[in-house]
């Protein structure tokens, strides 16, 4: 079917060509009756088949963008490999975190739980980059679902929890676990369940992402199982205000 469609757009383009060049010659040298009349019939008939080349070729293009878009899903399907990404440290992880976030659109799940916070959190480096995610979190939280899971393990978290208490974002949820596990606990936040990005969990553990959509929900059914048997302290608008006196009266001692 292409192909006859392919030969009758040549056809017409050369019928055209051709009739357009006679009708020129003839009225150039004179060759044509002085009395003839057919100059806008022809003319018509021109402008008709020029349409009917434009239309033929639209059609073509059409097919022919159709066909290559499909290949191209085919061949993204069938590649489906991870987009990784390693970073160097804290402060590179954390300022692609933050900006990861506003660009979501989706949702986020967030894991702030591993036992021991990173000696370096103090430098000032670090505290630039992690008051620019903290800042990211409160907007994205104003447009979009956020939960995270607390272990309250350390002060900084207590005080992590009195800030997003205290900005009331709809879209901010949030549970926590007691401190009496010894389980490494992995670290990390996932974004439009598109991309996992993975923070330390041991002092010799790697920074990076993992942009995926299937490695994506392997993380996500284990962060919504760990979500449902959480202690809630906020669910959107709702605050547990006996949770919350409990974790605020008795925040733990800097390890």
């Amino acid at each position: 079917m292409r192909t006859i469609v392919k030969q009758i757009n040549i056809v017409v383009l050369f019928v055209v060509t051709l009739t357009a060049a006679a009708v020129s010659v003839g009225d150039l040298f004179g060759l044509l009756p002085d009395n003839w009349r057919g100059v806008p019939a022809v003319t018509l008939v021109l402008i008709a088949g020029i349409g009917l080349h434009i239309g033929i070729s639209h059609m073509s293009s059409e097919d022919f963008q159709t066909t290559a878009l499909g290949l191209l899903r085919k061949i993204e399907r069938e590649a489906r490999v991870p987009e990784i990404r390693v970073f160097e440290d804290s402060v590179e992880i954390e300022n692609y975190l933050g900006k990861r976030l506003l660009e979501a659109q989706k949702s986020v799940c967030d894991l702030s739980w591993k036992k021991n916070i990173s000696a370096g959190f103090s430098a000032s480096g670090r505290q630039l980059s992690h008051t620019y995610m903290d800042k990211c979190i409160a907007s994205t939280s104003d447009r979009i679902p956020y939960r995270e899971i607390f272990v309250f393990s350390d002060p900084r978290r207590v005080e992590k929890l009195r800030r997003r208490l205290r900005e009331k974002k709809k879209g901010y949820s949030c549970r926590y676990y007691r401190n009496d596990s010894e389980i490494p606990r992995l670290q990390f936040v996932i974004i439009d369940d598109t991309e996992v990005i993975f923070f330390a969990s041991a002092n010799d553990s790697p920074l990076c992402s993992v942009r995926n959509t299937e490695v994506a929900k392997v993380f996500r059914s284990y962060f919504d199982a760990a979500w449902a048997v959480a202690v809630p302290i906020k669910q959107g608008p709702v605050i547990h205000q006996q949770e919350v006196d409990s974790i605020l009266s008795s925040p733990p001692a800097v390890s």
